[in-house]
């Protein structure tokens, strides 16, 4: 495999990967030119908070589409046989789809964000992008599946902004309640079933993979199922001060973008392990604190590594 070339695999999707860039694009624009037609609130809220709002709505598209996608994935035989230097091409195709995602996502986050997403976004880029040397395809699918709570934290997030939290309270709260559990069991059981099987796999084809990326990577992977157990102790800790009649949810305009992009639970966490950058944009008491899209738990790899 020439090291002239990074990505050898590549060019058959880049098609793929252009479009979906551009459609995610078309999808913020559109969001900005109907949402005031069919959210009634839409005109209260401030900048931010519309810019806000086409984000989760480009997240809940691609959570939509991806998921059944990455569950085909996941049947691929070849990955199955070889998911450390295997290669699907319907599998890259997908992986093009959500590369051209995180491309947006790093730009949108370059734009209305703090430097940590767009760290969080442009390492994305970099993980599925490179699974076109090839390298670790198929451990992506299975983590991009990750996102199958996307879509009930961007409704809960909805519902909070539009003012239907209150309007509609059982939903909201059964909304809140199914959200934490698809997020145990896709993030904590599924997830940490297939980090195991990283490590495991990792291990196995130790003899292939440099000394310093098995660090890079495991210790990416450990890193990334800590964040997420301390976002479901923090859920489940918020949940119960909620039952219990300590906190209501409350709406509020006054948001960042991004640092409360996925906020729906947690209180005054504009972003894990990191305070807010405008500390005249508030957090509203039901947050969340949770990254648009879910982090990969396989971090980037230079690509002057020779494989």
């Amino acid at each position: 495999m020439s090291s002239m070339n990074p990505l050898p695999l590549l060019g058959p999707h880049l098609p793929t990967f252009i479009l979906s860039t551009t459609f995610f694009y078309g999808t913020q624009y559109t969001s900005h030119s109907i949402s005031p037609r069919l959210v009634k609130k839409y005109g209260e809220f401030d900048r931010r908070t519309k810019i806000g709002w086409a984000t989760h709505v480009v997240s809940m598209v691609h959570a939509i589409l991806v998921i059944p996608l990455a569950i085909r994935c996941i049947q691929s035989q070849t990955l199955k046989s070889d998911p450390v230097f295997g290669y699907d091409p319907f599998v890259g195709h997908v992986f093009a789809f959500s590369s051209g995602y995180f491309l947006w996502d790093t730009l949108d986050s370059l734009m209305n964000s703090s430097i940590g997403f767009v760290v969080h976004g442009a390492a994305c880029l970099a993980v599925f992008m490179f699974s076109f040397r090839p390298f670790l395809a198929g451990f992506g699918a299975p983590f991009l599946l990750w996102e199958l709570s996307t879509p009930l934290l961007n409704i809960h997030w909805f519902m909070d902004k539009a003012g239907l939290s209150t309007k509609y309270p059982t939903f909201f709260l059964v909304n809140a309640l199914l959200f934490m559990l698809v997020f145990f069991l896709a993030r904590i059981v599924y997830g940490g079933a297939n980090s195991l099987l990283f490590f495991h796999t990792m291990w196995t084809e130790r003899h292939r993979i440099p000394l310093h990326l098995h660090a890079i990577y495991c210790l990416g992977n450990l890193a990334l199922n800590a964040l997420n157990w301390l976002w479901f102790s923090k859920m489940l800790a918020k949940m119960y001060a909620r039952l219990q009649g300590e906190e209501k949810p409350t709406s509020s305009d006054k948001t960042q973008v991004k640092e409360e992009s996925n906020d729906t639970f947690l209180k005054d966490d504009a972003k894990i392990g990191e305070a807010p950058t405008d500390t005249t944009h508030v957090t509203e008491e039901a947050s969340l604190s949770l990254p648009v899209n879910p982090p990969s738990p396989i971090v980037e790899k230079s690509d002057k590594e020779g494989l």
